[in-house]
């Protein structure tokens, strides 16, 4: 069995079946999903784990591949960090990623351009996006110190951090969302919670002591 494969789901927690010999998935194991919604097969089950494995990286050429492969299982790794399952590959057969390379190298300069004016236009979209998320934050918090919706905009929406302003209901500026991304801030530079580590407490017992001074500003940032 591949090494990679091996190792990607020793930090696997949910409890998992094969729909195929419905057998539970156990720590460690591989799971190669045939859909989106992660249901598949075990490794020993799955008839994708035969095929040649792409790892993620290139859209390009991920996309390519399936589209010239006659079979494709998807495999998926479970983060710990954003509790949640993360595409790490697919199996496909092994010709369809040699004709996928093929076509990414013909026009290989013709996507770079691309990509570059796809990124430049992201980075401006992102940047809309933080200043009518600080306006939000205004909106509901007019009392909130100068300039401080936008230090708390620019955190809570930083790209790939995993953050509460990177949902989709941070998105469309929902209240609740509005909330927790002030609450966050306040927590950090308004109460005395970073310092209370390394102190025999637990991180509950931290987040309680300061949770009624959090209160406290959230209504006078409100008022």
């Amino acid at each position: 069995m591949n090494t990679f494969v091996q190792n990607i789901y020793l930090t696997k927690k949910e409890t998992l079946k094969c729909i195929s010999c419905n057998k539970r998935i156990a720590l460690g194991q591989a799971f190669v999903a045939e859909t989106e919604n992660h249901k598949g097969t075990c490794f020993a089950c799955s008839p994708f784990s035969k095929l040649a494995f792409l790892k993620s990286g290139s859209a390009a050429l991920t996309r390519r591949s399936k589209k010239h492969s006659s079979y494709c299982g998807v495999l998926f790794a479970w983060n710990r960090r954003r509790k949640r399952f993360e595409r790490k590959g697919q199996y496909v057969e092994k010709a369809a990623i040699a004709a996928a390379q093929a076509e990414c190298s013909a026009d290989e300069e013709k996507r770079a351009l691309k990509n570059e004016r796809a990124a430049v236009a992201r980075e401006v979209q992102d940047k809309i996006y933080i200043e009518e998320f600080s306006k939000a934050i205004r909106a509901f918090y007019p009392n909130c110190p100068k300039n401080r919706e936008l230090a708390i905009a620019k955190h809570a929406c930083e790209k790939h951090s995993g953050r509460v302003g990177r949902t989709a209901k941070a998105k469309e500026f929902d209240k609740s969302m509005i909330d927790l991304a002030v609450e966050a801030h306040i927590r950090h530079k308004e109460t005395n919670y970073d310092s209370q580590f390394g102190r025999g407490k637990t991180k509950r017992a931290i987040r309680s002591d300061v949770k009624q001074d959090i209160t406290y500003i959230l209504r006078k940032w409100a008022e």
